[in-house]
């Protein structure tokens, strides 16, 4: 009994100076980011082809859970410049045979010749290259041939996402895999992705990366993301939508 009352004072002074659990976690803080996507194509929703977008913003984090498994944060975004691209049709050259003022009882008449689009029209997709067809009517044949060109629009779209939440794994490790998913919109001085559409878009992406820290405050972030922009309905006509695959890197700070 003597003993472990002598013992007693060491065991509380190595209670109080043991190190507590040190994890790779942000109360709160900031990121910067830059995201860019080569190329649209149909994922789930849009069917809205070869459109590129490149953007960069600032996005918040706030941290709402914490355990030693996970952690939760709301991550808002804002990206003041964001650009995308559309596939526009630039002109055609056109080697076609018609019929004199519609009359298909007459032989049509060949007709050559190169036009251009003023202004320049966005295509759901920058093909074909050519396009061809013959037939009759009335037992009269025809001919119609054309080659389109192409060059390509880029169109200024500054967004907002309020909606964002990101989930981060193994908090005691400076290697943490996350997902994320967020919604918002964006809007833009002319219609896209095509004309009738709507400047107006409703935004939203869903991903999976990493966060790798290099101080206790420090980190970068490497993502991959899928997203989706559409008018949902809001312009003169539901637009096609755009699906892209964004690659994503941020740098991150914060307190904790």
């Amino acid at each position: 009994m003597l003993a472990f009352l002598t013992a007693l004072p060491a065991l509380r002074l190595h209670a109080q100076t043991e190190t507590p659990f040190r994890d790779f976690s942000l109360r709160q803080g900031w990121s910067v980011f830059t995201e860019y996507s080569p190329d649209s194509t149909h994922l789930f929703l849009g069917i809205s082809q070869d459109r590129e977008f490149f953007s960069s913003g600032i996005s918040y984090h706030h941290r709402l859970l914490l355990n030693r498994v996970w952690q939760l944060s709301w991550t808002p975004e804002v990206r003041p410049f964001m650009v995308e691209s559309d596939p526009v049709r630039t002109a055609e050259n056109y080697n076609v045979c018609v019929f004199p003022d519609g009359n298909v009882n007459q032989p049509c008449t060949p007709m050559s010749g190169y036009s251009r689009f003023v202004p320049h029209e966005p295509v759901l997709d920058a093909t074909p290259a050519t396009w061809s067809a013959t037939g009759s009517v009335a037992g009269q044949p025809y001919y119609e041939n054309y080659t389109y060109y192409y060059s390509r629009r880029y169109t200024w779209v500054p967004g907002l996402s309020p909606i964002g939440f990101q989930g981060d794994f193994f908090p005691r490790s400076s290697v943490q895999p996350l997902v994320e998913v967020s919604g918002g919109f964006a809007a833009s001085l002319r219609d896209i992705p095509l004309f009738d559409t709507s400047a107006f878009n409703f935004t939203f992406s869903f991903g999976a990366g990493v966060r790798m820290f290099r101080t206790l405050t420090h980190a970068m972030e490497i993502e991959f993301r899928v997203q989706h922009f559409s008018n949902g309905y809001l312009g003169t006509a539901n637009d096609p939508g755009i699906d892209s695959r964004v690659l994503r890197m941020s740098y991150v700070w914060g307190s904790r």
